[in-house]
């Protein structure tokens, strides 16, 4: 059976997150700022400390791989360390229940990897405002009990994970066979296809410019996903600078799609936050919101539901969310993780404050 690989933090936000959505603790400190933070941590640490360890470990057929932020082996002793900015007691307590499977994740595959018996288990905060550590929070923890925790998240995702894998071997069975859908190329349109293709094959960046009407839109869409199978590509972002740009990829998409409807491609169309929001006069959180009440309790009946769509554009995403009681904005952000083509706004990507994951 075909392996699959999973990094700890998307095991963990995939199966210990819990209760309401909420965007209070927000926002996040720049990836900078925590690199800085993390830096500061390790150096006020002893010589044994050792910063950023590399630790993998497998159940069943599920390789979990990531890198803990601190070890010290002498002391059997593992951190998970996070940044912050604000104060630390309004941090909801489901974010600090994801922390701490985290650091259980971590420590398990530690235990596994130097073969301890016993381990302490860290939470360490620190404030990139103040440049102060919050008195860290401990854990006794034994191997056995790790191992458990370990084993009980994995149960949770390699029905998922299994999915996954069956999907993406048909989707790209689907796409080794796929073929232009029209009878032949218009002028120029060849030529962009093959320079997409190169470019995807050789992993280097591509800029065009052509005249409006030769078709550029599926000229790209279509070697790219012809490239999918071949460099094993996880999924395509097409980003564009106004929504008539989303409608044309989204429609050629679709024509691609009508010459093999038994194609199982997973599109998605992200919109703006201020335009998919149900309740403009509410804040995300449960508090005020009923979508954010209880968001991720709900979340992987909507999540699979979701996948199994044949399309997700603005309206369909939208009535499954609200069909399942979940924010169809936030919705759209979790399936981004899952979709082959996200179809959305230059911002989504490229913006230092967008949330897209």
């Amino acid at each position: 059976m075909k392996t699959y690989t999973v990094a700890v933090r998307a095991l963990c936000e995939f199966a210990a997150k819990q209760g309401d959505l909420d965007m209070r603790f927000t926002p996040s400190p720049t990836p900078q700022q925590g690199i800085v933070g993390h830096q500061t941590v390790a150096a006020s640490r002893s010589p044994s400390y050792r910063s950023e360890v590399s630790l993998s470990g497998t159940y069943r057929h599920l390789v979990v791989r990531g890198r803990a932020d601190g070890v010290d082996p002498e002391r059997r002793l593992l951190e998970e360390v996070k940044t912050f900015k604000g104060d630390l007691d309004l941090m909801p307590a489901n974010h600090r229940h994801l922390h701490w499977a985290q650091a259980m994740v971590y420590g398990a595959l530690l235990c596994r990897q130097i073969d301890l018996a016993e381990l302490t288990v860290s939470l360490v905060y620190f404030d990139i405002g103040s440049k102060r550590e919050a008195p860290p929070l401990l854990q006794q923890c034994s191997a056995v009990e790790l191992q458990a925790f370990f084993e009980a998240l994995c149960e949770r995702f390699i029905a998922w994970a299994d999915a996954e894998l069956a999907h993406r071997e048909r989707r790209d069975a689907a796409l080794t066979s796929l073929r232009f859908p029209h009878e032949e190329f218009r002028v120029g349109q060849r030529d962009l296809a093959k320079a997409v293709f190169n470019a995807a094959r050789l992993g280097r960046c591509l800029l065009a410019q052509a005249p409006t009407g030769i078709g550029k839109t599926i000229a790209t869409l279509f070697p790219l996903l012809k490239a999918c199978p071949v460099q094993e590509l996880d999924k395509i972002f097409f980003l564009t600078a106004k929504g008539s740009g989303r409608s044309l990829a989204l429609s050629a998409l679709e024509t691609l799609q009508r010459g093999r409807p038994d194609m199982p491609l997973r599109v998605i169309e992200l919109v703006a936050r201020d335009k998919s929001c149900e309740h403009p006069d509410k804040v995300c959180h449960g508090e005020s919101c009923p979508l954010a009440k209880g968001f991720y309790d709900r979340l992987p009946a909507a999540r699979t539901a979701a996948v199994r769509a044949a399309a997700l554009n603005r309206e369909s995403l939208r009535e499954i969310a609200l069909d399942h009681g979940v924010c169809p904005y936030y919705l759209g952000q979790e399936l981004a993780r899952w979709c082959d083509v996200i179809v959305g706004d230059y911002n989504h990507f490229f913006d230092s404050a967008a949330l897209l994951h």
